[in-house]
C-alpha cells in the first residue's frame, strides 16, 4: 500500500469513525468483496491529509465524519460487475435498489472502472455529536449509503428540507478542502486535482502490519462498524496512549461508542463496593472483621461467623442469590431483595474463611452495610465519597427512576445474524455486585487514585490488592483481594452481565493499565486486554 503512495487514514486520525461496508456482508453484494482483507481506509497522501483537515474542522463544531469506503482495488470493481451480471441474485434489492431493475445499475451506479481505484475518492457521511463531543450519530441524509435510485442524488427534489440541509453541510465541509461531489450519490467525493489520475491500483486493502496501532485495530476489529461496540483505554505513566471507541453504543439510533460512553460495569463494580467498605473502616465507623450480622441482624444465626472480610473475599460460604431466585422470575431484584432471600437460605456451604466460592451475594450485602454504616443510600455514598472527589462526573450506581445514565450504552445479544437489545435481566438492579455505570475516561481517574492516598490510605490499598485467598473453581491461576483478582504482576477484574462484557487490567509495577468495556453478550474481553497490554509492556 505504502509503495503506491497510499496512506492509512487512521495514521492521521486514530479515532476515525469508519464502517467499511465491503469488508463485511452489509453491502449491495451481500458478501465480503474481493480485495478487502481488512476494514481500513487508504487514500493517496494528498487526499488523506485533506480529509484529516476536514475532520479537524468538523470537530470544532461537534461534528465528525464516518467513512464507508476509500481506495477500492480493481478486483473489487470486477466483483461488482460479476454480481451485476447475475440476474438471479436479488438478495439485496429491497434495501439497495428497490425502485430499479438490477440491469439498470450498470453504467451510472456500477461501472467496469471506478475512480476509487485511483486512491482519491471516498464515500462517507456526517455525524453530529453533543457539546462534549460524545453521543455522535449519523445525520439523516434521506437514504442509506449505496442506495441506488434518484433519491440518492445529492440535489434530489424528493428529500425534505432537513435532509437537504444535512447533505449541504457535508458538501460544504468537503469542498473547503478540495473534494468534489459526484451528483448521483450524496456520499461520494473525489479530491481534486487527483494525485494519480491515470493509474488504477489493484493492491488488496490490508492493515499495516508494523504499527502498534494497527495491531490494536486488528484485536478490536470485531467491535468495529455498525455492531455493538467497545471503548478501549491504555494508560502508561498516567498518560492515555489509546483512548477511543469502536462500533456503536446504540444500534437503533446509530450512536458511536467513544471514550465517554457509559457501560454497565457488572462485576467490575465490586472494586467500588470494596473501596466504600475500606473508606468506612478508615473513618472508624466499622471494621472489616465485623460480623455481618452486626449490620444486617436479620440474617439467620447460621451466618454468625461470617464477617465483612469473608464477604469481600468470597469466603463466606453464603449461597449465590441467583441460585435462590425463582427460575422463571422476571421482576428485578434489588440488594434488599438479596438479603430477604438469604434470610431464609440454607446455612453456609462451608465454615466461613475455609474455602473460596465466588458469590455475588456478598457484595450485595456489602452495599447494604455501606448504607447502614454511613446513613446514606449506596449511590449517594459512592457519589459523595468516591466519584465526586475523583471528578468521575459521569459515573453512577444506577437506580431506575433516579438520575439518568449520561451517554449510555445499551446491551445487545446476537440472535443468528442479528443483534437484539438485551439490556436488562432480573439481576440488573442489584447495585453492590454490578450496578455501576462508568466510562473509560472516568476509570482513568479511578486508576490514578489507586497509586496514592488521595482516596484510600496506603494500608487500605495494601489490603485491597493483597492476595487474600487463592481462587478456585474458575480455571484460572489467581488470588482474590478486596474486589480485585491478582495474577502474577497483574491486578484485574472482569464483569459479565446480559449485554455487557468488561475488564480492567493493571500492571502496577509498569504503571500500565488497560480498560476494555463492551456492550455485547459475547467475547469475554480479558484475553484481548492482555494482548493489548502486551504491546506496551517494557522489557
Amino acid at each position: 500500500m505504502e509503495e503506491a503512495g497510499l496512506v492509512d487514514l487512521r495514521s492521521l486520525v486514530p479515532d476515525l469513525s469508519q464502517d467499511i461496508k465491503y469488508f463485511g456482508r452489509d453491502n449491495f453484494v451481500g458478501a465480503p468483496v474481493d480485495g478487502y482483507l481488512a476494514p481500513r481506509c487508504w487514500l493517496k497522501r494528498e487526499a488523506a491529509e485533506a480529509l484529516a483537515r476536514v475532520e479537524a474542522r468538523l470537530r470544532q463544531r461537534h461534528q465528525r465524519l464516518r467513512v464507508y469506503d476509500c481506495y477500492r482495488p480493481a478486483r473489487a470493481v470486477a466483483h461488482f460487475m460479476r454480481w451485476a451480471s447475475d440476474p438471479a441474485d436479488q438478495r439485496t434489492k429491497a434495501t439497495h435498489y428497490p425502485t430499479l431493475p438490477k440491469a439498470a445499475l450498470v453504467g451510472e451506479y456500477i461501472a467496469p472502472v471506478s475512480g476509487h481505484s485511483r486512491g482519491a475518492t471516498v464515500d462517507l457521511t456526517l455525524l453530529q455529536c453533543d457539546a462534549s463531543g460524545a453521543d455522535c450519530r449519523a445525520l439523516d441524509m434521506g437514504t442509506d449509503f449505496d442506495y441506488f435510485g434518484s433519491r440518492a442524488n445529492t440535489d434530489a427534489p424528493d428529500v425534505d428540507a432537513v435532509q437537504r440541509a444535512n447533505r449541504g453541510q457535508l458538501r460544504d465541509a468537503m469542498a473547503a478542502e478540495g473534494f468534489r461531489n459526484y451528483p448521483m450519490e450524496w456520499w461520494h467525493y473525489t479530491f481534486r486535482p487527483e494525485p494519480s489520475p491515470d493509474t488504477l491500483y489493484d493492491i488488496p486493502v490490508t492493515a499495516p502490519d508494523t504499527q502498534r496501532e494497527a495491531r490494536i485495530d486488528a484485536l478490536m476489529q470485531r467491535y468495529d462498524g455498525d455492531v455493538p461496540g467497545a471503548s478501549l483505554l491504555v494508560l502508561q505513566d498516567g498518560r492515555a496512549l489509546v483512548d477511543r471507541g469502536y462500533g456503536r453504543s446504540d444500534l437503533e439510533t446509530g450512536i458511536e461508542a467513544g471514550p465517554g460512553t457509559n457501560y454497565r460495569l457488572a462485576s467490575v463494580s465490586k472494586q467500588f463496593t470494596a473501596a466504600a467498605i475500606l473508606l468506612l473502616a478508615q473513618d472508624g465507623v466499622l471494621s472489616i472483621d465485623d460480623p455481618v450480622r452486626r449490620w444486617l441482624p436479620s440474617l439467620p444465626a447460621s451466618a454468625d461467623r461470617v464477617t465483612l472480610r469473608h464477604l469481600l473475599t468470597h469466603t463466606s460460604g453464603l449461597a449465590d442469590y441467583e441460585d435462590l431466585m425463582p427460575p422463571d422470575g422476571v421482576q428485578q431484584i434489588r440488594d434488599a431483595g438479596v438479603l430477604a432471600l438469604l434470610e431464609h437460605a440454607a446455612p453456609p456451604s462451608f465454615p466461613p474463611g475455609t474455602a473460596y466460592r465466588y458469590s455475588n451475594s456478598g457484595y450485595a450485602l456489602l452495599a447494604l452495610v455501606v448504607e447502614r454504616a454511613s446513613g446514606q443510600a449506596y449511590p449517594a455514598f459512592l457519589r459523595s465519597r468516591i466519584f465526586q472527589p475523583l471528578a468521575m462526573h459521569d459515573t453512577l450506581a444506577y437506580v431506575a427512576g433516579g438520575p439518568a445514565v449520561p451517554h449510555r450504552a445499551w446491551g445487545y445479544s446476537r440472535r443468528g445474524e442479528d443483534w437484539v437489545r438485551t439490556d436488562q435481566s432480573a439481576t440488573s438492579a442489584v447495585l453492590g455486585d454490578g450496578g455501576i455505570y462508568s466510562n473509560v475516561d472516568d476509570l482513568a481517574r479511578w486508576d490514578a487514585a489507586l497509586y496514592d492516598d488521595r482516596l484510600l490510605s496506603d494500608a487500605s490499598r495494601a489490603l485491597a490488592f493483597a492476595p487474600q485467598v487463592a481462587v478456585s473453581g474458575e480455571g484460572i491461576d489467581a488470588h482474590y483481594g478486596f474486589g480485585w483478582r491478582i495474577t502474577g504482576d497483574t491486578q484485574w477484574h472482569s464483569g459479565e452481565t446480559i449485554g455487557f462484557r468488561n475488564v480492567i487490567l493493571r500492571w502496577p509495577r509498569q504503571r500500565l493499565t488497560v480498560v476494555l468495556l463492551s456492550n455485547r453478550n459475547e467475547d469475554p474481553p480479558y484475553a484481548t486486554a492482555l494482548a493489548v497490554g502486551a504491546l506496551f509492556l517494557r522489557d
